[in-house]
C-alpha cells in the first residue's frame, strides 16, 4: 500500500513538473521556437528520472511527448504533425526521455544493490568478529573461573592458605575480565543503537579518578598507578557514569598492552576556551557579565610504559573489534571504541600518540563548564 501511494505521488509530481514547465514556455514560443521546447521539456524528465521511479518517467514522457504535439507543434491546439520532421522530432524525444529514465532507473537499482552487498558483507564480517569473540575471549575466562572453583571445591585436596588465595585471585581476576566484556559489548550495542546519550552534572573530577582506580585495580602493586591532579581543580560537567566506563576502558587497556610492575600515569588539567560570556540588561540596556559559568576544556590523559602503538595502528586503533597484528594480549578489540563512542557523546575528542620516553599516552578532551569564582572576586 505505501508502495502503491509513493508511486501515485511521484506520478502526480511529474505531471505538476512537466506541465509547470510548459506553461511557462508557451509565452515564449515565438522566441525560442517550439523545438526548443522539446529539449527543455527533455531536461525536466531527465531531472525527474535521476529521483522518480519509472512508472513516473515514463509518465512524465508520454505526457511532454503529448503537450509539445498539442500545443507547439503546427498546427497548434490540434494532435495532427504537420511535417514527416516533426513526427519523428515527437517519436525520438519520446524514445530518449524513457530510455533516460529506464537507464537511470537501473543504475539507482545497481546503487542499491551494491550498498545491500556491502551492508551484508559488513554484517558477516561483524557476526564473525562477535562470534570469535565470544567463542574465546568470553569462554577463556568462564573455564578459568570454572576450574578454579572446581579444584576449591574438591574436598581430598589439602591446599594451603597462599594456594587458596591464588584460586581465589584467579576467580576474581577472570570474573573482572568477563565483565568487561560483557560491558563492552552491551555497550557496544547501546552505541549502534543510538542510545547514547550524556547526561552531565557536576562532579569531582578526584573523586572519579580514584573511584575509578579503586573498583578496578584489586592489587595496586601489580600497577602501581600515578594521578596528578591539581589540589584546587574545580568541579566540571560530566556524565559521571560514561566518563567512569571511558577510564576503565583506557586503564584495561594500558594493564593488558604492558608488563607487570610498570608505571601508569593519569593526568588532568583544564584549559579555557572562553572567559564566560555576555548578555544585554533588559532593564538598563547595559551589557553585563555572564558569573554562572565559564567554558573550559578538560583534558584528561592515560599513559603507560609499554611497548607504544606501532604507527600504522594509530589510525584505526578506536575502530570496533579492531585488534593489532603486533599484540599478544585477549580482548575483544571493543574496549577502545566503546571509550571513544562515550567521550563522543559527551561532546569531546580522543586521541593516542607514543611517548618520547616510551609507551603510549590516550588524550581525553571534553569541553565542560566550571563554576567561575573569577567573576564574583571583580563583581
Amino acid at each position: 500500500m505505501m508502495k502503491a501511494q509513493n508511486t501515485l505521488r511521484q506520478m502526480l509530481f511529474s505531471v505538476v513538473a512537466v506541465t509547470a514547465v510548459a506553461a511557462i514556455c508557451y509565452p515564449f514560443t515565438e522566441f525560442i521556437g517550439y523545438r526548443s521546447v522539446a529539449l527543455i521539456l527533455l531536461l525536466v524528465v531527465s531531472i525527474l528520472a535521476m529521483r522518480q521511479g519509472l512508472p513516473a518517467v515514463i509518465t512524465a514522457a508520454l505526457l511532454g511527448a503529448l503537450i509539445w504535439d498539442f500545443f507547439f507543434i503546427p498546427p497548434r491546439f490540434t494532435l495532427t504533425i504537420g511535417s514527416g520532421e516533426d513526427a519523428l522530432l515527437i517519436l525520438m524525444y519520446f524514445i530518449v526521455a524513457t530510455l533516460n529514465g529506464i537507464i537511470q532507473y537501473r543504475l539507482r537499482q545497481m546503487s542499491r544493490l551494491q550498498y545491500e552487498t556491502k551492508e551484508r558483507e559488513r554484517s558477516i564480517k561483524l557476526y564473525n568478529a562477535l562470534f570469535n569473540s565470544l567463542s574465546h575471549d568470553l569462554r577463556t575466562p568462564i573455564a578459568a573461573v570454572l576450574g578454579a572453583a572446581d579444584t576449591l571445591n574438591e574436598t581430598d585436596v589439602q591446599l594451603s592458605p597462599q594456594q587458596r588465595a591464588v584460586l581465589l585471585s584467579e576467580i576474581t581476576g577472570n570474573a573482572l575480565r568477563l565483565n568487561e566484556q560483557v560491558d563492552n559489548l552491551l555497550n557496544m550495542s547501546r552505541l549502534e543503537a543510538g542510545m547514547i546519550h550524556a547526561r552531565k552534572a557536576w562532579c569531582d573530577l578526584k573523586d572519579l579518578v580514584y573511584g575509578t582506580v579503586k573498583k578496578l585495580i584489586p592489587n595496586p602493586s601489580e600497577y602501581p598507578i600515578s594521578i596528578i591532579i591539581p589540589p584546587d581543580f574545580p568541579l566540571v560537567q560530566l556524565d559521571y557514569g560514561l566518563s567512569e566506563h571511558i577510564l576503565l576502558n583506557l586503564l584495561n587497556n594500558a594493564r593488558r598492552h604492558t608488563p607487570p610492575g610498570t608505571r601508569i600515569t593519569i593526568e588532568a588539567r583544564m584549559l579555557k576556551i572562553s572567559h564566560g560570556h555576555f548578555e544585554t540588561d533588559s532593564t538598563n540596556n547595559r551589557i553585563k557579565p555572564v558569573k554562572e559559568a565559564d567554558t573550559h576544556l578538560l583534558q584528561l590523559e592515560v599513559m603507560d610504559e609499554g611497548p607504544g602503538i606501532p604507527p600504522e595502528d594509530v589510525a584505526r586503533i578506536f575502530d570496533k573489534f579492531y585488534r593489532s597484528e603486533a599484540t599478544k594480549a585477549d580482548g575483544t578489540g571493543l574496549g577502545l571504541y566503546v571509550a571513544g563512542g562515550f567521550v563522543e557523546a559527551q561532546g569531546g575528542e580522543i586521541s593516542v600518540r607514543n611517548r618520547l620516553t616510551g609507551g603510549a599516552c590516550f588524550t581525553i578532551e571534553i569541553p565542560t563548564v566550571i563554576l567561575s569564582q573569577q567573576f564574583h572576586d571583580n563583581d
